[in-house]
Order: structure tokens, then sequence, then C-alpha cells
């Protein structure tokens, strides 16, 4: 909710003493569970990055209660009081996340994930076999085809400490974070983390006056809806965006790995992901070295790369043909989760397949609850269809292909648009 902090301060019923001078006047103030915070000296130093800015001067509980925990308030203390718009869609998906909280949905099953990371051992060391025992090409391509899948699984596996689903030690899911995403999978974890949250918050969000978007739904080659025309520019850019509903497919397998990774680590400092990336580069080599030339060592790794890149279809398709937003328009931000729901796409799929998915087939749910490990999203996504329902929200899903075939539709619908633009 959009709001003028000196406007709703409630100052006849305030319980605090001083307030205006304990909140430095009002320029950092954020509001949780009808109260104002003073974070003006925290931002700098918030985990989740400088995201927590967008939400300077309104309420932002429900964004709040998606990654944190209550206890992260413990050691703060309330400026002041300010007044609250019941919405009711807000207080069914917030009753519904307390709902989770009581029956344990944010709890972590341990035993699970460790026979996730057995599994996945097993995936490199059956391609790791396949390259050294065998000297037969069809066994040893074999073993690119398990490699593209250790870093599929690695990619969930990232994804899920990152996102601080499974130790709840921030520091100790962050250096597991940095194990499966830049040692693993290849794509340095903290610049990854820091888009995604991003993406998160905001979720297909734009503000021209600013530049600011969702970084995680804006490519330089397509424009997925109108909002983000303006921010395509050169010729080339907007040659691209003509040809996108052609290129999306093609681009996202041939060259999405190699680009994920490029993007990740051509602005990255930081030694840790500096190392572990070396140790990617180095792991990967030495397998390449059993293959006998250098053209079966290309045919190899580019045969992983090509269906590792399925990867990048089935985390877009969530998103692309679905709604955007402008960051001030005040009906979508001030109701947070409904700007969820209109973002979202789920994808259908019989359980035996949510593997493959890594869980985020079940994509509204862990948008509306992020703290949420993946191995309950099938059975929390019927409460979100209810909740759906009552609130009279349409709850998006389709199968895999449709999806795709939906997103390919826009692409094409909006390089039509885009070609009419007078810019």
């Amino acid at each position: 909710m959009v709001v003028d902090a000196n406007s709703n301060l409630s100052k006849g019923d305030s319980p605090y003493n001083d307030h205006e001078t304990c909140c430095d006047g009002n320029k950092g103030w954020i509001g949780i569970d009808g109260h104002w915070y003073d974070i003006e000296k925290f931002i700098p130093h918030h985990p989740g990055g400088d995201i927590i800015r967008e939400f300077v001067g309104r309420d932002a509980s429900a964004v709040f209660h998606a990654f944190h925990k209550q206890s992260v308030l413990k050691y703060r203390s309330p400026c002041a009081k300010m007044n609250v718009n019941v919405n009711p869609t807000e207080q069914a998906f917030a009753k519904l996340r307390e709902h989770f909280e009581q029956a344990g949905y944010f709890e972590t099953d341990y035993y699970w994930y460790l026979k996730k990371v057995l599994v996945l051992v097993g995936i490199l060391f059956t391609s790791v076999t396949l390259v050294i025992k065998f000297e037969c090409m069809l066994f040893r391509y074999l073993g690119a085809v398990a490699l593209a899948a250790f870093w599929q699984q690695s990619g969930f596996f990232m994804h899920d400490f990152e996102h601080n689903q499974v130790t709840r030690n921030r520091h100790m899911d962050r250096n597991f974070g940095t194990f499966f995403a830049t040692f693993c999978f290849g794509v340095s974890g903290d610049w990854w983390r820091s888009d995604h949250f991003t993406h998160h918050a905001v979720t297909n969000y734009v503000c021209h006056e600013r530049n600011f978007y969702d970084p995680q739904q804006r490519e330089i080659i397509w424009a997925q809806n109108e909002k983000l025309f303006p921010f395509f520019t050169s010729a080339l850019e907007r040659f691209c965006i003509k040809l996108q509903h052609i290129s999306f497919l093609p681009v996202c397998i041939v060259i999405g790995r190699i680009g994920i990774m490029i993007d990740s680590m051509k602005d990255e400092r930081k030694p840790s992901q500096l190392i572990a990336f070396a140790l990617h580069l180095a792991w990967v080599g030495t397998l390449l070295s059993f293959l006998p030339t250098p053209k079966e060592m290309l045919i190899f790794y580019l045969l992983a790369s090509f269906l590792q890149g399925i990867l990048h279809i089935q985390l877009l398709i969530s998103h692309y043909s679905k709604e955007f937003h402008y960051l001030n328009d005040t009906s979508v931000t001030d109701n947070w989760y409904r700007s969820q729901v209109v973002s979202n796409i789920d994808i259908i799929t019989p359980w035996w397949l949510d593997w493959f998915h890594g869980g985020l087939n079940f994509h509204l749910v862990h948008h509306l609850y992020p703290r949420m490990p993946r191995h309950n999203f099938r059975k929390a996504t019927d409460h979100v269809r209810r909740v759906c329902r009552e609130q009279n929200l349409h709850y998006d899903s389709c199968g895999w292909f449709e999806a795709v075939s939906r997103t390919v539709k826009n692409l094409r619908v909006m390089a039509t648009h885009f070609k009419l633009d007078p810019r």
C-alpha cells in the first residue's frame, strides 16, 4: 500500500514517545503490521539487497512476511502507528500463511533433501563413468545427457539454498548455494540471488522514470510486454525484438547456458565466487580431457549445454505471457498478493515429473510463500487454488507445451506491436 508517512501517523493514539526524533524525519520508514519502523540506517546492510528501498513509505507487511519470520523484528521497536486499509485478499493469503506455519509447511524435510543429494551424486557418477569407462562415443554422449541433468538439478539446489529454505541458517545456506550454483552449475550464486530476490519482490514491475525493471524479466533481445518497449533503444535490440518469437526457443537452448554463465561472471569480483567458478571450469575441463579429440570434447559439451538449456525455457514460461505492472500503480502495489497471482502460471504435471521442474511447476505458491521448501509445494497449491477461487482471482495453470505455446504467441504479438510502435 503506497502511503504518506506523515499523514498516516496516529499521534494521538501512539504509545511511543519522541517518535519524530526516533524516526529521523521519516526518511526511511517502512510499514509492517500496522506500525512504522525506521530502517534508514539498516538499508545498506539489508541481506536481501537494495530492493528494500522500493517499500519505504509503504505498508510492506505482505512482502515482509513472505521473506522473513516474525522474529526478525524482535530487536526493532516501532516508531509510530499507521492507518491500514483492510484488504480481504491480503487478509486471506495472510491467514493461509499462518495456517502453513502452524501445519509445518515451512519446515525442512532433511531426509527428502538427503535422497535428492544422493540422486544428484549418482547422476554425476553416471556421467563420469560413461566418459571414463567406455570407448564407444554413444555411451560417452549419454554421459553428456547425465551431465546436463546434473547441471539442471544443481540449479534447483542453488534455488533452494539461496532462498534459505534448507538449513535456515543464512550464512550456511549461502555457502551451500555457492557450492551448488558456482561450483556445480557454473553460475555465480551471489549474482543470481541478488537478481532473484528483486524478481520475487517486484515480479513483472517496471518504472520508466527510474529505468527500473524486474531484472529477471528483461533480456536485451526480447520484449514480452509493451511496458518494456521504452527500454530498447539500439537498432540491434529493436531488430532482435522483431524476430523474438522465432529466436526464443533456439536462443534458450543453444546459448542459454553460455549466456547466463557470462552474465553472472562478467562483473563478479567476490573471491569466493571467482574461486568456485575456477574450480567449476577445472572439474568440467578434467572430465572433457578423457575424451579422445577436441571435436568430441566440443560435441560433448555442446550436447550437455543444449539439453540443460531446456531449464531456461521452463523458468521463463511461468511469467513471460503474464501481466506487467508500473511500480507507481497503486491499484497493483496496494495488493502484493494479487500482483503475484496475476504474474504467474503454474505448469500442470503428474507428481513423478516434479523432479524435472524442481518443484517450480508450482510457481505461484513459491512466489506467494518463498520460504516454503519445494517438497511441500504440491499439497500447498491446493490451498492456494482454494483461496484464489474464494477471492475471485484467476488461478492460471496449463500444461508445459501449452505454456511454451502461449509464450511464443505472446512474443509474436509483442513483436508485431513493436513494429508499429512510432518510437
